[in-house]
């Protein structure tokens, strides 16, 4: 008798376990379908394979491009990593006898937000030195990355940049940091700032452990298990969008932050003798003939006025520490662009042409520092 009471109950579960896997299966089935058809929901559940990220960290916040990954950009160009991880060709370290190098930090808009790895703002910057200084080897470092905040850039430059052995470095910041600007009480540095944190964390992890976890192989596998955590982020961004609108910002703490950051920047371009160019990114909020579709951005505060006022303000902090630097005896230079609407994709990041004309700038600036020549 109690055997065959094992027996119906070994079979009842072996029914609801059969069930749970077709359930399973047809609920796999009917996210990917869905994903393909475009639904919005299954569209951010494919687009997160963990196994598919394209940065990784390095130090205790900082992250950058995972090299040889390639981003691909809605309008069909892509960014390239080399294997140093950055866009652009690789150069030797040590940095060889005769070399003028640049090393370039920057946000989006510096990386180079939907151009091709041609039509950045280095690769411009690359050809003008090499055509108006033939006699000079010139090479052009772009340590620039999507989402950087001041931060992120001075973490970059430590870890990266001075193996480069730079003779002049350019911070082209300002951006990034007016997002900093919706946390009241910013510390240094604030998780709250810190984007793709829940990936970077896991990252970190799964270094340190020699490998990803069963979980982060299930989720590469499966839009079924990545589905709760996309859900529970889309609910986090509406709480964050709720308390953001609430909140009283934008907080003047982002603006000092900012400063230190760009201080600790030129700290470390003096300690290796390089010339430091600062620069802000040209905006196109406050410009007459600005792009029609601008939609407002997660960098942006209340709207267009309230960021481009914080804008100014980053870009007043920055001329002010470029002034005190020269005034100093610092081989320090601000740079200023001013560049029509027609050559912006939205309120900061610019087409091919836009990116030229700061190449141009950049190159006019650079060119009293450059060796004489023989």
């Amino acid at each position: 008798m109690a055997g065959g009471r094992l027996k119906q109950a070994a079979a009842a579960l072996a029914l609801v376990v059969g069930a749970l896997l077709v359930a399973a299966v047809l609920a796999e089935g009917a996210l990917r379908a869905l994903a393909a058809a475009g639904n919005r929901l299954a569209k951010q559940v494919a687009a997160v394979d963990p196994f598919a990220i394209k940065i990784e960290p390095h130090g205790a916040f900082g992250y950058r491009q995972r090299p040889g990954a390639v981003l691909l950009y809605a309008n069909g160009t892509r960014a390239t990593a080399n294997a140093e991880g950055f866009r652009g060709p690789e150069v030797a370290v040590p940095k060889p006898a005769g070399t003028y190098r640049v090393v370039l930090l920057g946000e989006s808009s510096t990386h180079g937000w939907y151009v091709s790895d041609s039509e950045t703002i280095d690769a411009y910057l690359r050809g003008i030195l090499a055509a108006r200084r033939p006699d000079l080897r010139t090479e052009v470092v772009n340590l620039a990355y999507d989402g950087y905040d001041a931060y992120q850039m001075w973490q970059r430059l430590l870890d990266d940049g001075t193996k480069f052995q730079p003779d002049l470095v350019i911070v082209n910041a300002g951006v990034n940091d007016v997002r900093n600007a919706k946390y009241r009480g910013l510390r240094d540095p604030d998780p709250r700032t810190l984007i793709w944190e829940g990936d970077l964390v896991r990252l970190r992890q799964e270094q340190a452990a020699g490998g990803p976890s069963l979980k982060t192989r299930l989720k590469h596998l499966l839009y079924l298990a990545r589905l709760p955590g996309v859900v529970r982020e889309n609910l986090a961004r509406a709480r964050r969008a709720r308390s953001g609108a609430a909140a009283a910002g934008p907080f003047p703490d982002a603006a000092d932050n900012f400063q230190k950051n760009i201080e600790r920047v030129a700290a470390v371009a003096r300690s290796l003798g390089a010339t430091l160019l600062l620069s802000t990114p040209p905006s196109a909020l406050a410009l007459r003939d600005a792009p029609r579709e601008m939609p407002p951005r997660d960098y942006w505060l209340a709207d267009a006025a309230t960021t481009q006022r914080y804008r100014d303000t980053l870009a007043a902090r920055l001329g002010a520490v470029a002034a005190r630097l020269a005034a100093a005896g610092g081989p320090v230079r601000l740079v200023s662009h001013a560049l029509p609407g027609r050559l912006f994709l939205d309120d900061v990041h610019l087409t091919p042409e836009g990116n030229r004309a700061m190449a141009e700038d950049f190159a006019a600036a650079i060119a009293p520092f450059l060796p004489a020549k023989r």
